[in-house]
C-alpha cells in the first residue's frame, strides 16, 4: 500500500513538473515579439521614407524593434514570381501582419492564401474600393490615395477665418460649370461657405474680368487639380495678386508656381498611418476588417509670399495637435518630413510660341 502511494506521488509530481513546463513553453511562445512583414516590388526612396515612417508610428506606440516587435523586410527586386515567394517566406515565418506597398504586392498578398492580415498602402480610391469589395472576406485594410479637399478646407479655416465665399478656377470648354464645381458646393456648404466658379480659359491663358468683382476680405481663390489640371497657374496669380485676393493650392507645384500654401501627402505622413493600423491590429485583431483610410494631408507647404500674406507666426500654433508640421520651401517652421517633397522642374515660359506675355514660372524661393 506504501509503494502504491510512494508511486502515485511520484507520478503526481511528474504530471504538476510537465505541466509547469508546458506553462512556461506557452508563455515563452505568447511572449515571442510579433514579426511585421513587409514588402514592396521595389524599394524607392518613397517607399522607403513610408515604412520609416511606420517604424517611428509603431515605436511610439511601444512597439520597439528588437524589443516588442520585430520586421522583415524583403523586395521582389521588380520581379513579380519573386513576390509570390515573398509572401510564401512571410507565411513560414508566422508572420503576425503582412505589410504590402504598391498594388503588385498587394495582390502577391491577397493570392496566398493565407489568413495573416494585410495591411496596404499605394493604393487609388477606385482600387481600395474594388479590392476591398473583391476579398471582404479577408482581414484586410489600408490606406489609399484620395481627395485632399477637406484638408485644404480646414486649412483655409485657420489661415483665413473670415472668408465666406471660395472662388474655383473652371475652364468652360471642359464642360457645365456648375457641374464641375458640384462636389466642392457641397462640401463647403457643410461649413457654412459658399463656392462660385471663377472661369479661365486654358487655351488662352487668360483669368475671367469676373476676378474684379470678388471681395479680398472675405474671398479666398481655390486652385483644385483635379478640375483643372492643366490650369494657366502663373496668369491666375498674376491676377489675384493684382486684386490682392488669396490663393490657395492643393498641390506642391501649384504652390511652387505662386499659390500661397497647401496642405500635401508625403509618404513619411502615410507610413505614420500604416503604423497606427499595424498597432491596432496587434492589439486587437477585430481591426483587420475595419474599412481602408484615405490618405491624410499631413504637411503644409508655402512659399515667402504665404509667409508675408498670411502671417505664419501663428499658424504653428493654430496647427498644434491638428496636423504634424509646418515645412516651407525656403525655410522650415517645424519638423522636416522624413522625405520632403520633391521641387519639380519650372515649366516652360507660357505663351512664348502664342506670343502671350505672362509672367515668369516660379521657381523655388530663394532665402531671405
Amino acid at each position: 500500500m506504501l509503494r502504491i502511494s510512494s508511486m502515485m506521488a511520484v507520478v503526481l509530481a511528474l504530471s504538476l513538473l510537465i505541466a509547469a513546463n508546458s506553462r512556461v513553453t506557452a508563455q515563452t511562445t505568447n511572449t515571442r515579439p510579433p514579426l511585421i512583414g513587409v514588402t514592396a516590388i521595389a524599394f524607392s526612396a518613397e517607399i522607403q521614407a513610408v515604412v520609416d515612417g511606420m517604424r517611428d508610428r509603431l515605436a511610439r506606440r511601444g512597439f520597439r524593434p528588437g524589443q516588442t516587435i520585430n520586421f522583415e523586410v524583403r523586395d521582389s527586386g521588380a520581379d513579380g514570381t519573386e513576390l509570390s515567394n515573398v509572401i510564401q517566406d512571410f507565411a513560414k515565418l508566422n508572420v503576425h501582419v503582412i505589410v504590402a506597398i504598391t498594388k503588385p504586392s498587394i495582390m502577391a498578398a491577397l493570392e496566398n492564401k493565407n489568413r495573416i492580415p494585410i495591411v496596404t498602402a499605394g493604393l487609388t480610391t477606385m482600387q481600395a474600393r474594388e479590392i476591398g469589395n473583391k476579398h471582404r472576406r479577408r482581414a484586410l485594410t489600408g490606406v489609399f490615395d484620395g481627395d485632399t479637399r477637406e484638408d485644404q478646407f480646414s486649412l483655409m479655416d485657420i489661415l483665413t477665418p473670415d472668408i465666406e465665399t471660395i472662388a474655383i478656377p473652371v475652364d468652360p470648354d471642359r464642360g457645365t460649370v456648375a457641374a464641375q464645381i458640384q462636389k466642392l458646393t457641397a462640401m463647403a456648404r457643410g461649413r457654412g461657405l459658399t463656392v462660385i466658379p471663377l472661369t479661365v480659359s486654358v487655351r488662352q491663358n487668360s483669368v475671367g474680368a469676373e476676378i474684379d468683382a470678388l471681395n479680398p476680405d472675405s474671398t479666398v481663390i481655390l486652385l483644385d487639380h483635379m478640375i483643372l489640371p492643366n490650369a494657366p497657374i502663373e496668369a491666375i496669380v498674376a491676377a489675384a495678386s493684382k486684386r490682392k485676393v488669396r490663393l490657395f493650392g492643393m498641390d506642391a507645384d501649384s504652390v511652387i508656381r505662386g499659390a500661397l500654401a497647401a496642405m500635401v501627402i508625403e509618404p513619411h505622413g502615410i507610413g505614420e498611418q500604416l503604423g497606427d493600423l499595424v498597432a491596432d491590429i496587434l492589439e486587437k485583431p477585430s481591426e483587420a476588417r475595419r474599412p481602408f483610410e484615405r490618405a491624410r494631408a499631413s504637411h503644409l507647404i508655402f512659399n515667402e509670399d504665404g509667409r508675408a500674406v498670411l502671417g505664419f507666426a501663428a499658424v504653428e500654433k493654430a496647427l498644434a495637435g491638428k496636423r504634424r508640421s509646418v515645412i516651407g520651401w525656403a525655410d522650415d517652421v517645424g519638423p522636416r518630413p522624413r522625405l520632403k517633397p520633391a521641387v519639380p522642374e519650372a515649366p516652360l515660359p507660357l505663351g512664348v510660341v502664342r506670343g502671350i506675355t505672362v509672367p515668369t514660372p516660379r521657381a523655388r524661393p530663394m532665402r531671405p
